[in-house]
């Protein structure tokens, strides 16, 4: 009998979608960059997001953009968030703090938009700090910021303070609503991921299996994805970020699998590898080597250890049979995934991991070829969401423990 989808949904525990960080919790975030507005003697602050990198203004707004970037100015009167017209509802709908501004460089280029008022960014520094303000604080790194939205901060008459190891590390801490929202986008990631397997099937393609996990996503509550869901098989196995294709699946490959829905603006993910059919002898013994350095490497995520050694145990295990994975092992997790800016934990890091953080445990190994198995036919990925609870508590989040013995699914 072949995989039934609404059978599969049916047997699934509910998720509760009452789940969400509070308005209060936003205005507390805006005292708190006053507070350090104060302490750096800044008069106004800038951030800016977009759809791909929507984190720091999605932290201190609420707001999720889409198609239009957006901006948020606070100062120590008011606080504005920015965008374009077609944005505006949407924004004033989501957004938990602030006055929504439109602004002309934030609008879709070429539209014309009549019956609506333009402001520029220095008029809203002016109405946000209920003076002329002298100096700016920016909140967000220069690798997001769009070099004409930066030249448009820099032509402002304000000396410029760079305040993004603040924001930086204020995202890094998730507070225990953050937590909440995404243990919901872990489960849900955890049933998507599920249904994806299970409905595996020689002669299916990649895309038909992604489109049961992001119906499976969505119907339990994901708004929507933080990377595009990852199904890629046979010699596409090693493209490592290769989005789901068009292409048939054969018996006896691996495919490569990753998922990552949001929630409440909030990301996980989870990411597996199987085998279509039987695993011949080196297939199986190239997972038992990744299950291992996964279960060497969470023992040692845990509140006050050194965090290099996360990765680095890991890494000198699978380096003994030629396996060293592509990338470090731990990365952190958020508004974005694997793009928050802080917090990896990689074989050089000199911190110990802290109370109340989440983060990504995930063992890659790609193009590396292993006995009989060609290069760019291995692409594996044992990748799960965890967190540090604010009690210390080191949490797996999701529910799908990885087992070597599952590796057979169709």
């Amino acid at each position: 009998m072949g995989f039934n989808l609404e059978s599969f949904i049916a047997q699934c525990q509910p998720i509760d979608l009452s789940v969400h960080i509070p308005r209060q919790e936003f205005e507390d975030r805006v005292e708190r960059i006053r507070a350090e507005m104060k302490k750096r003697q800044v008069d106004v602050a800038i951030a800016f997001g977009n759809e791909l990198r929507p984190g720091d203004t999605g932290w201190i707004t609420n707001y999720d953009p889409q198609i239009e970037p957006t901006a948020v100015v606070i100062g120590l009167q008011k606080v504005f968030v920015l965008g374009g017209p077609e944005g505006k509802l949407y924004a004033e709908q989501s957004m938990q703090v602030g006055e929504f501004r439109c602004l002309q460089e934030l609008k879709i280029p070429e539209e014309d938009y009549p019956g609506f008022d333009f402001f520029t960014l220095n008029e809203i520094f002016n109405e946000a700090s209920s003076f002329p303000p002298k100096s700016v604080g920016l909140l967000t790194c220069l690798d997001i910021i769009t070099q004409a939205f930066y030249e448009l901060i820099i032509n402002t008459p304000v000396q410029k303070v760079d305040m993004t190891d603040f924001l930086l590390k204020a995202r890094y801490f998730k507070s225990k609503n953050e937590l909440k929202c995404m243990r919901a986008a872990s489960q849900i990631a955890t049933y998507a991921m599920q249904a994806m397997i299970q409905s595996i099937k020689p002669g299916k393609r990649e895309l038909e299996i992604a489109a049961v996990g992001e119906f499976v996503m969505k119907h339990f509550g994901a708004d929507r994805i933080g990377v595009s869901t990852i199904v890629a098989s046979g010699e596409r196995a090693s493209s490592v970020l290769g989005r789901a294709s068009n292409r048939i699946i054969k018996e006896g490959e691996m495919i490569l699998f990753s998922i990552s829905p949001r929630y409440e603006g909030m990301a996980s993910c989870v990411g597996r590898s199987v085998i279509v059919g039987e695993p011949n002898t080196n297939q199986k013994e190239i997972f038992q080597h990744v299950h291992h350095a996964y279960q060497l490497s969470i023992e040692r995520i845990q509140y006050n250890a050194p965090a290099r050694d996360a990765d680095l145990v890991a890494r000198n295990y699978l380096k003994q049979y030629d396996l060293e994975p592509l990338y470090s092992q731990i990365h952190n997790i958020g508004w974005t995934e694997a793009m928050e800016g802080y917090g990896a934990a990689t074989q050089y890091s000199e911190f110990l991991f802290p109370k109340g953080i989440a983060l990504q445990l995930d063992i890659g190994i790609f193009a590396k070829p292993f006995k009989s198995l060609k290069a760019e036919t291995v692409g594996i990925r044992l990748e799960d969401p965890l967190c540090i609870t604010h009690e210390g508590i080191t949490e797996n989040m999701t529910t799908l423990l990885p087992d070597v013995q599952e590796l057979v699914k169709f």
